[in-house]
Order: structure tokens, then C-alpha cells, then sequence
């Protein structure tokens, strides 16, 4: 125990180690976003708010790519006018269950409420271009400081400059130091003054809009324990906020769950950080960037060329404005420079780089065509296209932001009260999340597009053979139908009202065959008895023995 630190030099000290082991990224983060999104471009270049970030670009196409590969990740992946998760229990059987189908159908849509309600669709775009853009996002979840049923969620995207990152044994980030500034008077507001230190009390009396750095660290308690010696939570990970100019801690405290988010495109087994297609494609960026350059300042001499000026040929200086009037000693003596120029050539150099710029980021496959528009056949075709070209970066994104934003999410609301009670039949059950976006949704078209086929397979033969059809189950192909199209379950019939209307039709059916027969016999009964009755008329048997002479007679 004699090794323990302090709190606060703890996390001086561990941020110090991080801040040192991604010194060697910043050259790259700061180069990629000069060219591709240069509003974020403040890594080792700090530019003051509202200054120009442009003044070195020509060219834009690497901004549009890479913005159009985040909306077009946004669209298919957490779209916000779609549904793109559902939850499901780890028990099939479950799954069943009437009452569970309901309550995981309503928890989802209180769910969707609660990111639609909040600040989600803005916050996380920001997030899908740092992915794109830099590798490496972070979007930052927490329950509202008003309480959830007054505040809801919020969600807040952390630039690159702001936070420091480690893995777990597993290589999945549980570790987060942000380093961040904050006002005075904000730090009143979000710490209260019993919490905070001289100067930040002072400055928010005096100069209140004076900013100081905080420190937020996250990690697992147990690390924090094993550094301090103590931990002030029971919670699976510890929170702390330090100031560094008072040098103390203002706030400890914990979470159930990893509040920040840190997905990232791709990575080397050695490396934290992501890599991003920008990084293949930054080359293509500088080189087309120069062409574009080169190109301007070839273009504007052609326009305005220089121009040839005679030894004393000219009397006081050239005049290039309009209407400027330059006087000569004789015809001739001023005239432009001829410059040769092959525009074909550079043209068609920034074409191939153009067009090499958006393979990288996907423009080509995700870009939707000027045409008539799409069928669903085609649409599904650039799904299944998407899903091939993005499919390891999609399974990356999954583990490491959908499947811990929806479970982060839903422990929020669920220790709020937002969700209803689940039913006691799956108190102890397993919760799973399945995504059912449209590229989702077109992952499993394949499987729903092959029930069609057997059933067209099914029918041709069944005009040779009708019991062929006997080798389908139709409830289940049905229900499975319906799943992979994403129908919701309180559309569908439960199984047992499904077998209680076919009981009820059955007997209702037999009741009515057992009536009918009832009748016929009935029927047949009238009949016999008034057969009975007229043989055993009187007139009936004179006519009888009459006719019955007549033909002996002719005999």
C-alpha cells in the first residue's frame, strides 16, 4: 500500500503515459483533416474560433466523399427515420411468448423515443465523420443532469485533441481520459463551488468566462483501486473529474456501463487508434490538391498572360486595367507573353485522381444513380454491394458502438423507470440486439428470397402432384417471412390464438356437418313416412290393383 498516489497525481500521471503514446498520431490526424475536414482540423495546429481553415485547399472532392460515406453509414446503419435494432432474448424459446414479444416490441419504441427525443441523429453524425475522416470516433452517453424523465439521454461527440484511449486485454477500449476546458462559470454550474478550488471560485466571481482545463477519467474500478488504494464506487467503472489548475478532484463516481463509445474503422493488431480510408487515400488528396493548384495559376496567365515590354519601348509604366491607356515609343512594343499549355493532359490527371479519391472512400458503389428512379431489385443490389465492400468494418462497428450505445441506453432507462417491468418469465433471460436497417435487412434477403423460390418450386410441381405441398410447413415459412422482413410481432396472430380459431373453426365446421346430417335424415325420415302414408291410401291401393289388372290383361 506504501506505492499508492494521490487521486489527483494518479491521473496525472496516467495521462501523461497516454498523452506520450499518441504524440506519433497527431502529425497524421492533423494532415488528414486539413485536407478532408478542415473545420476539425485544431490537433497540433490550433487556429482561433471563427478563422479560416480553407486557405490551403483547391479542391473539395475529398470533403464530399468523405461526408457522403458518413451519411451513407447514418442511412443504412442508425437511420432516423427507420428502425434499425430490435431486441430479442438469448432464449429462442422465449421468444415465443406472447407477453415477451409485446414488452421487447414496446421497449424497443421507448427506446427509439428516447434517441429520437435527444440530441442522437446530430451527435452521431459528427461521430461517423471522425470515423471516416481520422479512424477513430468517440461519442460520449449520459443521462441527463435533470434526471431522465426531465432530460432524457445525451450524447456529445468528443474531438480527436480532446481524449486519450487504452484496450483491455481483448482489445476493446475500457479506458478514457478527456481533457477538456470548461468556464468558470460553467464549472460552478456542473460542480457546484463546495466542489471546486480557489481559482475557479475566484474567476467565477471576477472573470467568469475564464476557462480552465478538467480532466475526466474513466476506467475499470479495479485499476483505479489497485493505483489509489481506494475506489468510492462499487460501480464496474470508476469516475473521476480533477482541475488542473487547483490541482485537486472536484467529482468521483461511477458507471454501470462504459459511457463512452470509441469505434474505429480499422487497425493493426500493434496499434490503439484507427485507421481510416483517408490515410490510403491522402496522396491522391495532396497530388490532386497541387494539380488543382498548378492548374489555376497556369489558367489565370493564360487569361491575363504577362507581357513583353520593349527596352525602352514604353513610356511610364504598363497599365493592365480596364480602359488603362499605356503609351509607347512605337507599335508593338508591349505584347503578351505566350505560354504553351497542355490542358488535355492535366485534365485528365485530375480526372484519374478524382476518380481514384472516391474508390477509396466508396462514392462510386454508395452514390445513387442520376437516373429513373431505383427498383427494389437494384436496391438491394447496392446493399448486398455495401455489405461486401464494408462488411469487416461494419462487424468492427457493431462490437464496438451499436451493440455498448443500445446496451448503455437501455440501462439508463431501465434503472430510471422509462421501461416497463419485463413479464417474470424472462427476469434471469439473456437480452440480445438484432439490427434490422435496411443493410441489415438486406443481409438476410437472401434467406427470405429463397422461401419464395421453394414455394414457386413448390406450386409448378404441385400442379403434377398436389400433395408436394404437403412437404412445407406454412406457419412457420410465413412467420420466418415476416421476420426477415422486419413485420412487427403485434401485426402477427400468436401461435396459441392461432391454434384456438382453428379449434373454434374445426368444431364449428363439424357442429355444422353433424346439423346438416341431422337434416338429410331428417329429410329422408318426411320422405319415407309420406311414402308410408300414400300407400296406405285407399285410392292409392284401388288404383294400384287397377293398373296391376291392366297389365295382366295385356299379358
Amino acid at each position: 500500500m506504501a506505492d499508492n498516489i494521490g487521486p489527483y497525481d494518479y491521473v496525472k500521471k496516467r495521462l501523461s503515459s497516454m498523452e506520450a503514446s499518441r504524440n506519433t498520431w497527431e502529425d497524421h490526424w492533423q494532415e488528414i483533416l486539413d485536407y478532408v475536414m478542415p473545420r476539425k482540423a485544431d490537433v497540433t495546429t490550433v487556429r482561433s474560433k471563427g478563422q479560416k481553415r480553407t486557405e490551403v485547399l483547391f479542391d473539395s472532392t475529398a470533403i464530399t466523399a468523405n461526408t457522403l460515406l458518413a451519411a451513407s453509414l447514418q442511412g443504412t446503419l442508425t437511420s432516423p427515420s427507420l428502425p434499425w435494432f430490435s431486441i430479442k432474448l438469448r432464449d429462442k424459446a422465449l421468444n415465443q411468448d406472447r407477453d415477451t414479444q409485446l414488452w421487447l416490441e414496446d421497449t424497443a419504441r421507448r427506446m427509439y423515443d428516447a434517441f429520437n427525443d435527444a440530441n442522437f441523429n446530430t451527435e452521431v453524425h459528427e461521430m461517423y465523420l471522425d470515423l471516416t475522416s481520422i479512424g477513430t470516433g468517440c461519442l460520449f452517453v449520459e443521462e441527463s443532469i435533470k434526471g431522465f424523465e426531465d432530460g432524457g439521454v445525451h450524447f456529445k461527440t468528443l474531438h480527436i485533441n480532446e481524449y486519450y484511449i487504452q484496450e483491455n486485454v481483448t482489445g476493446y477500449i475500457d479506458t478514457v481520459y478527456r481533457k477538456y476546458k470548461m468556464s468558470a462559470r460553467q464549472a460552478v454550474q456542473e460542480f457546484g463551488e463546495d466542489n471546486l478550488g480557489e481559482k475557479v471560485i475566484d474567476a467565477s466571481k471576477q472573470k467568469p468566462e475564464k476557462e480552465f482545463v478538467f480532466i475526466h477519467a474513466v476506467e475499470p474500478s479495479v485499476d483505479y483501486k489497485r493505483a489509489t488504494g481506494k475506489v468510492s464506487t462499487k460501480l464496474p467503472f470508476h469516475s473521476c473529474h480533477v482541475c488542473q489548475e487547483d490541482k485537486m478532484v472536484v467529482r468521483t463516481g461511477g458507471y454501470n456501463e462504459f459511457p463512452y463509445l470509441v469505434p474505429r474503422w480499422s487497425k493493426a493488431t500493434s496499434e490503439i487508434y484507427g485507421r481510416s480510408p483517408s490515410y490510403n487515400a491522402l496522396p491522391d488528396i495532396k497530388t490532386l490538391n497541387k494539380a488543382v493548384e498548378i492548374g489555376l495559376k497556369a489558367w489565370a496567365k493564360a487569361i491575363d498572360p504577362p507581357l513583353l515590354v520593349q527596352d525602352d519601348g514604353v513610356i511610364g509604366r504598363v497599365r493592365t486595367t480596364p480602359a488603362g491607356i499605356t503609351v509607347v515609343r512605337h507599335d508593338g512594343a508591349v505584347k503578351p507573353l505566350v505560354m504553351s499549355s497542355n490542358w488535355q493532359v492535366t485534365d485528365m490527371k485530375e480526372t484519374q485522381l478524382r476518380t481514384a479519391i472516391r474508390q477509396s472512400y466508396y462514392s462510386d458503389q454508395l452514390q445513387l444513380s442520376d437516373g429513373p428512379q431505383m427498383t427494389a431489385t437494384e436496391v438491394q443490389v447496392r446493399y448486398e454491394l455495401m455489405q461486401r465492400l464494408l462488411g469487416p468494418t461494419l462487424g468492427r462497428f457493431q462490437s464496438e458502438f451499436l451493440n455498448p450505445l443500445i446496451e448503455r441506453v437501455f440501462g439508463i432507462m431501465l434503472r430510471s423507470g422509462a421501461i416497463l417491468p419485463p413479464p417474470e418469465i424472462i427476469q434471469e433471460s439473456k437480452i440480445d440486439i438484432e439490427y434490422v436497417g435496411p443493410l441489415a435487412r438486406s443481409q438476410r434477403m437472401e434467406e427470405a428470397n429463397a422461401i419464395d423460390r421453394l414455394y414457386q418450386l413448390a406450386m409448378n410441381i404441385a400442379q403434377v402432384d398436389p400433395s408436394v405441398m404437403d412437404n412445407i410447413n406454412h406457419d412457420e415459412a410465413v412467420r420466418l417471412r415476416a421476420t426477415l422482413l422486419g413485420v412487427p410481432n403485434s401485426i402477427l396472430v400468436s401461435k396459441n390464438d392461432i391454434e384456438e380459431k382453428r379449434e373454434a373453426q374445426a368444431q364449428a365446421q363439424q357442429q355444422q356437418q353433424q346439423m346438416m346430417m341431422q337434416q338429410q335424415q331428417a329429410q329422408v325420415a318426411k320422405t319415407g313416412a309420406e311414402a308410408m302414408k300414400t300407400a296406405s291410401d285407399p285410392d292409392t291401393q284401388a288404383n294400384l290393383e287397377e293398373a296391376t289388372s291392366a297389365v295382366e290383361g295385356m299379358i
